[in-house]
């Protein structure tokens, strides 16, 4: 469950975990804990490269029909979203071999 660490009476993020920062140009993962939003923006930079986009998402407070909302909840499991990963990494990589470093990182 994720809460909204601003929300009245939720508890704060837990913190991330660390997680060895990957050696190759892909960092592919799903994480328990918050995304290591501020590491993926460094990780990504190259001197050749010049641009980063960063895309991060998060619950709104409401949703259709149902206002007040303070928690989302979702399963997801590494064994699944890491091939899924590499599989878009892959047609990126073919549509735009030039790409530099990607990373996609799911919590």
């Amino acid at each position: 469950m994720l809460d909204d660490a601003d929300g009245p009476g939720t508890a704060p993020p837990e913190p991330a975990r660390s997680a060895a920062l990957p050696t190759g140009e892909e960092w592919l993962d799903c994480v328990d804990g918050p995304l290591p939003v501020a590491e993926v923006s460094a990780w990504v930079v190259r001197p050749d490269c010049g641009a980063s986009v960063v895309f991060t998402g998060t619950a709104r407070d409401h949703a259709e029909g149902r206002p007040g909302v303070t928690a989302l909840e979702y399963e997801a499991w590494p064994e699944q979203v890491v091939p899924a990963f590499a599989r878009v990494v892959a047609e990126l990589r073919d549509r735009w071999p030039e790409a530099g470093r990607v990373a996609l990182v799911h919590r």
